[in-house]
């Protein structure tokens, strides 16, 4: 009978492999949801979305209407270990960390009634992935 050989995959190749593929689910992912919420928006009234996302960071007049913008920052992660507290070699700067970003923005028609949006950033899936999206989408019907 012959021998079965198994195939051993290292930690570190595990990682690498889920890293390279980790961005394009996440795009995937984030697409769906972000659309998602905008399309739930169509033809509702922005003090609804202003009521329901809270103040705008930033409102500003465009062709056919009204934008407004919202800007969630989202903390980087640290590894564990990694934090300001935890012992590193004094010659070892702590790392430069950049906070995330996801921009939406809703804009409204001369009537008030949001007429289409939009997105970008680089955390908004990361907001879909723990769920803080779910709180995004209009809750609200009535008028």
């Amino acid at each position: 009978m012959p021998a079965v050989r198994r195939l051993s995959i290292s930690p570190r190749l595990w990682l690498t492999l889920l890293a390279a593929i980790a961005p394009g689910g996440c795009a995937g992912i984030e697409q769906s949801a972000m659309q998602r919420i905008l399309d739930s928006w169509q033809s509702a009234p922005i003090e609804q979305a202003k009521a329901q996302w809270g103040p705008p960071q930033a409102v500003q007049a465009v062709s056919g209407g009204t934008a407004y913008l919202w800007t969630e920052e989202v903390p980087p992660a640290r590894a564990p270990g990694s934090g300001p507290r935890d012992a590193r070699a004094p010659t070892s700067p702590e790392p430069l960390l950049v906070p995330g970003l996801c921009h939406r923005r809703l804009i409204a028609g001369p009537t008030g009634l949001v007429i289409g949006g939009d997105w970008s950033g680089n955390a908004c899936c990361v907001t879909t992935a723990i769920g803080r999206c779910g709180g995004l989408v209009r809750t609200s019907t009535g008028s």
